[in-house]
């Protein structure tokens, strides 16, 4: 009988047990881990053309702190809960853990939940809104930096036209009459080289005329002295050349037939004066061609010089214009000159910055791209059921059994033996 009370005891504190485990497993639940992960990367104007793109890892410390901040930011937070529903911002605070990675482009995004499957979706929520808002921003940036952009543009065109107008008047001042200075020294520098091109050729020119006429009083004089045509002067024109050829070779003739005369009649034949007066009739039609030719090139010459002395005065007096009108040392210039230099170089600078922010924008940049989506954790598993029972059962027994010990009072027949003892 008693042991029959003893074993009902034990069989109650053992079912007690297995309550107690089922219970606190029951209540000690903990939550569920869905971790996803995101790249950071960058899409860069690349080198090779403006409507061409780059992506770049970014790995520095700000960019991840950056990141992770847009998850924890209250505007991700709330959209994510809106999303998923029946969570608040405020929870998915308490419940997210964002981890970045030294040397690396990949953050990720813990979230804990009740459920496997709403850990999931609250995570993967939070990829979403954050990329979206990530890249909200993105395009907000761009577009306040193109306005910025072309607001300081116009202000730029301005300040330059302001500057282009008072180099013009102060050029206007100075009685020059064309605005800009380096086209001013071009044209200028054109006028002074064409001059002295022209000058140099009439140069050329009157030296090769001085030495054909001093051949012509030459040959004239020679002609005249000894009544004979040598070889190798020439006219300018082909015509005259020929004339004075076949002028030569009748001369040449007509005293050979003269001097064949002479020896055969002697002088005071009729035959003879008659070939006497063809040849004196040739001598001075040859003497009248050079002499005109003299006339020819000493008129030349007279041109050339006159020419000389024109071009000579015309290129002292561009000189002289251009040692008046240089304004290229003059500070006012100076000042107004480097002004617009700067403005040119800054409205280049604008402009090509612009055109690449542009680009830029049209194209929608973005800073964060799914790496792995989050997945759904496990459930409970058998054996944390089993553990759970296990430990009740064990707690149970103990009980029982002291139960048991302490009912049929072993305790004191202990005592009692080992007294007699």
């Amino acid at each position: 009988m008693k042991l029959i009370r003893l074993t009902i005891i034990l069989t109650v504190w053992l079912a007690l047990g297995l309550v107690g485990g089922w219970v606190a497993y029951q209540q000690i639940t903990g939550k569920y881990v869905s971790e996803g992960e995101v790249a950071l990367i960058s899409e860069t104007l690349s080198s090779t053309g403006l409507a061409q793109f780059a992506r770049v890892s970014l790995m520095g410390s700000v960019d991840r702190e950056l990141a992770a901040q847009t998850f924890q930011s209250l505007r991700v937070r709330e959209r994510a809960a809106k999303t998923v529903g029946g969570i608040t911002a405020t929870q998915i605070a308490d419940d997210l853990n964002v981890k970045t990675r030294d040397t690396s482009a990949i953050i990720s995004i813990k979230m804990a939940a009740d459920s496997p499957k709403r850990a999931a979706a609250i995570a993967d929520a939070l990829i979403d809104e954050a990329i979206r808002v990530d890249a909200e921003k993105r395009e907000t940036t761009a577009r306040n930096a193109l306005e910025a952009l072309s607001t300081r543009l116009v202000e730029v065109r301005k300040e330059l036209d302001d500057v282009n107008a008072r180099i013009l008047q102060f050029n206007i001042d100075k009685g020059i009459m064309i605005s800009d200075e380096n086209e001013r020294q071009q044209a200028i520098t054109m006028a002074i080289a064409d001059s002295e091109r022209r000058l140099a050729e009439l140069q050329v020119e009157q030296n090769a005329l001085k030495s054909r006429l001093q051949q012509a009083a030459d040959l004239i004089a020679a002609f005249n002295s000894k009544g004979e045509l040598p070889s190798g002067f020439e006219f300018d024109d082909q015509e005259r050349n020929y004339t004075l050829s076949e002028a030569r070779r009748k001369l040449l003739d007509q005293e050979s037939q003269l001097a064949s005369l002479k020896s055969r009649y002697g002088s005071e034949n009729p035959n003879t004066q008659a070939a006497q007066a063809e040849v004196e009739t040739t001598k001075r039609a040859i003497s009248d061609t050079l002499a005109m030719q003299r006339v020819r090139l000493a008129s030349r010459l007279k041109d050339n010089e006159e020419a000389v002395k024109y071009f000579q005065a015309k290129l002292a007096a561009t000189e002289e214009n251009a040692r008046k009108t240089d304004i290229s040392l003059d500070p006012v210039y100076v000042g107004l000159k480097s002004q617009r230099d700067a403005l040119q170089g800054s409205l280049s600078q604008l402009s090509t910055r612009f055109t690449e922010l542009s680009v830029y924008a049209a194209a929608r940049p973005v800073t964060m791209q799914r790496f792995s989506d989050p997945y759904v954790p496990e459930g409970r598993s058998k054996l944390k059921i089993v553990s759970a029972l296990a430990v009740g059962l064990f707690v149970g027994g103990f009980f029982g059994l002291m139960h048991c010990v302490l009912s049929a009072g072993l305790v004191s027949k202990l005592q009692t033996y080992v007294a007699g003892r």
